[in-house]
This record gives C-alpha cells, sequence and structure tokens, in this order.
C-alpha cells in the first residue's frame, strides 16, 4: 500500500481516494509472534477464535474492495446488499454483474467454486491484508503491494512487496499456499520454495508491467522495469517470502530449509504461517459473505 504525493492509497489492485475508508484489516483479528528459524525471519500468526467472524467479514469485504470497488456503485450496492435482512435482492442487472466481478474462484450457492481455488483466495486476502499494515520483520511498511490475482489459478506471482531502503528500494517475491493435509508444513514450505525457484523470472516479467501504470513516479517505475534482470543478478535488492495458511501451529520450524534454494544471504529470507484453526470451515465462512452481498445468501 502506498500513501502517494497525491493524497491517494494504491495497491496494487485498487486505487482510493483520502475520502474513501481504507481497505479492511484483519489483523486486529490475530495475534502475532516472531519467529527465527536458522536465520530466517518466521512471523506467525494466530488468529483468535472468538475474533473467526469478524475476520471472515474483513477478508470479505477486502475480496470485494479490491474487485469490484473500482466501481463506488456496485460497489455500495454488495454493501447495502450485505446489511439487508428484509430478503431484497439487487436489481438482476446489477445482480449479473456482481457474480461476473466478484465470485471467481468462489462459486454461487447453486456451482461453489473448486474448494482448492477457495481456499487459495482467501489465503492469498489475507497474507495481502497482513502485509501491507504490518511491520514485523524490520523492513518498514511496504509502499507497494502486487497482489492478489484476478484468479488464485493465474499463472503469475501470488505477491510481491516493494520497500523503501535508504535511497532506493528493495523487494520480496511472494509464494503462498494453503496447507490443509496431514503432512509437515515445511513439506508445503518446501514445495513453494522449488516453485518459485523454477518460475521467478516469469513471475517477475509479470510484475514489471506495472511500470506502466506509475507515471507519477519514475523512479520506482524503473525498479520496476527491471525486476528480472535483479533478480538474474541477485542484486541486494531481490529478496524472497513464502506464506502459508494452516490449521495450528505445527510446533516445529517451518521455514528454515528455505536459504538452500535461491542463492541469497540467509536475511533475504521470509517465512509468514497463518494459522486459522478450522480452515475450510473459515474459507466457507467468507463465500457465505461474498454470496450474501450478491443477493445470493439469505442467512446471516
Amino acid at each position: 500500500m502506498e500513501w502517494a504525493a497525491d493524497g491517494k492509497i494504491r495497491t496494487g489492485s485498487l486505487l482510493l481516494t483520502t475520502e474513501t475508508p481504507p481497505p479492511p484489516s484483519v489483523s486486529a483479528s490475530f495475534t502475532f509472534e516472531l519467529r527465527d528459524e536458522e536465520g530466517v525471519g518466521a512471523l506467525y500468526c494466530a488468529l483468535d477464535p472468538a475474533l473467526a467472524e469478524q475476520a471472515a467479514m474483513c477478508v470479505a469485504k477486502g475480496i470485494a474492495q479490491r474487485r469490484i470497488g473500482v466501481n463506488a456503485r456496485l460497489h455500495s450496492v454488495w454493501l447495502e446488499q450485505l446489511d439487508a435482512d428484509d430478503g431484497t435482492k439487487p436489481k438482476a442487472t446489477d445482480a449479473t454483474v456482481l457474480v461476473a466481478g466478484l465470485l471467481q474462484n468462489v462459486g454461487t450457492p447453486a456451482e461453489p467454486a473448486d474448494v482448492n481455488h477457495l481456499h487459495g483466495l482467501v489465503a492469498e486476502e489475507i497474507w495481502f491484508q497482513l502485509v501491507s499494515q504490518r511491520d514485523d520483520l524490520g523492513m518498514g511498511l511496504p509502499i507497494h503491494v502486487e497482489g492478489h490475482d484476478w484468479s488464485a489459478t493465474d499463472p503469475g506471482g501470488d505477491g510481491l512487496t516493494v520497500y523503501a531502503v535508504s535511497a532506493t528500494f528493495a523487494f520480496r517475491l511472494w509464494e503462498s499456499k494453503f496447507h490443509d493435509n496431514a503432512a509437515p508444513v515445511r513439506d508445503t514450505v518446501h514445495g513453494a520454495c522449488r516453485q518459485m525457484r523454477d518460475r521467478a523470472t516469469s513471475y517477475l516479467a509479470r510484475f514489471s508491467l506495472v511500470a506502466q501504470r506509475l507515471t507519477d513516479n519514475p523512479p520506482l517505475a524503473d525498479f520496476y522495469s527491471r525486476l528480472p534482470e535483479m533478480w538474474v543478478d541477485r542484486t541486494e535488492a531481490v529478496g524472497v517470502g513464502v506464506v502459508v495458511a494452516a490449521g495450528a501451529d505445527p510446533g516445529a520450524p517451518s521455514f528454515s530449509g528455505m536459504p538452500s534454494y535461491f542463492g541469497l544471504v540467509v536475511e533475504r529470507h521470509q517465512g509468514q504461517l497463518n494459522l486459522l484453526g478450522d480452515c475450510a470451515g473459515f474459507c466457507t465462512r467468507v463465500q457465505q459473505i461474498l454470496w450474501k452481498g450478491c443477493g445470493l445468501w439469505n442467512a446471516p
């Protein structure tokens, strides 16, 4: 997230005026612990079960704001429908556009999305909100955040954070995973590392196109344009992060193996584990809230 000189907030997929409330943040529903895993900074974020409903609402509102917030009227329709308890529905044309613009990876009650796609979307949104508003690893708040994609199944990278460091910038390329099996969380982290190692250059080539929309910030645009070559050269600006959404604390280091994959000094690796308790149930609740705003769900 970036506060620019023109008084606007910029994120990878959202542009708001200062008169518009900022995207909701799920961070108030979590507790945080920073762990050192053989030099890798690992942030463990545990959802308070008593605040799960509040967190699900924040996540759903964040997805809606990033996907349809550019259309203030349509976004208002979704918010009003979310609060409606009298059985009213949005008009048919609005409902059609809401479904098309908001429910990718979510589906409808009649045709729910593949659960893996839903889980991926929710995991990426939680990361997006937490990384945009927390400085637990000593780099300051990111000045720019890219992600999540239109679809959790898009072939590009899951996320990118850019930081102001002295008189220049640094970035972290992120891979997001949802862990919902009995294998150790570290296995999921290793899989994410292998994927990012093999595809990082192409991910960063796609992210470099963001430079085209940074016309009001030439230094940052130039930095974005050079992302792939900085990765290939392993400059000091380069770093990686892996974020995993899981149920419970594994009780053992999950991110200490990251440095074996990328040829970077250990300090340029970051891990984040978002502990949701009932992962599947949390994602289903986010899905229901998104449906309700579209007039497709009548329960609270």
